[in-house]
């Protein structure tokens, strides 16, 4: 039966709860790189300067580029964004930039592609026709309300040797300014087949004849570890809005 005992516990229950709220809350706001206003001029001003450090970056640590690489904003090298989607393409360039900068000091051997899905702001909204006098006037749809949980994705290729592989992707994982959800990870070895039993690999000595090989013993070649892995990997970088209603 309802006592005041029993109230008392019922309300420090839902303020435990509400305390592991806010504390999720917090956790997930401080996991996305924020969202700064920019003009569309200042966004393509941002953009080539992390181009030309990225590049320079790669070029230190002798990690392979593809040509005119603009870390996916190919449409902004030489044109403007619209002003509503400047602010979030900084923010989508802040996190592409540390993806591709994660790579690099991995000390792969290439980041070979990176394509990203272009946000909803970038699409071009068709021009309203006027309505004629007779035509009955539509109402105006509702404004869409901002999702609580979005996301965009970015299309990755690199490749590099099983430790720099592995670095990559737990950094990804654990990733502390940016929420990423690795979606997909394909992962494949550059040599598919293993030697054939009794031939020399490459890079060994050839056997020598049997006086010069008396007392010596035939190189070892090592199979394991050597080999390197080309890698396709969609990762989706994560946006929260949530409400401030729910834990007020």
């Amino acid at each position: 039966m309802p006592n005041d005992e029993n109230l008392k516990k019922t309300r420090a229950q839902t303020e435990g709860y509400r305390t592991s709220l806010l504390a999720l809350e917090n956790g997930l706001k401080n996991r996305m790189f924020p969202r700064l206003p920019l003009q569309p001029n200042e966004f393509q001003a941002q953009l080539r300067l992390a181009v030309t450090a990225v590049q320079e970056r790669a070029g230190a640590n002798k990690v392979q580029l593809p040509a005119n690489f603009n870390l996916g904003f190919d449409d902004y090298a030489t044109s403007l964004p619209t002003g509503e989607a400047a602010p979030r393409l900084g923010r989508q360039l802040r996190a592409i930039e540390w993806l591709a900068n994660t790579i690099i000091d991995a000390r792969a051997d290439a980041l070979s592609g990176l394509t990203r899905t272009q946000l909803a702001e970038e699409k071009a909204v068709p021009t309203p026709t006027r309505l004629s006098k007779a035509a009955p006037r539509r109402a105006r749809p509702r404004e869409q309300v901002e999702r609580i949980v979005e996301s965009t994705s970015v299309d990755l290729k690199f490749s590099g040797s099983p430790a720099a592989v592995r670095r990559i992707v737990n950094q990804i994982a654990s990733a502390k300014d940016q929420f990423y959800i690795l979606r997909t990870l394909m992962v494949k070895n550059q040599v598919d087949k293993g030697p054939k039993r009794g031939a020399p690999e490459a890079g060994s000595t050839p056997p020598q004849n049997a006086a010069g090989a008396k007392g010596k013993e035939p190189p070892i070649a090592f199979i394991v570890g050597t080999e390197h892995l080309d890698v396709a990997a969609k990762v989706e970088i994560v946006k929260f809005a949530i409400p401030e209603t729910w834990t007020r």
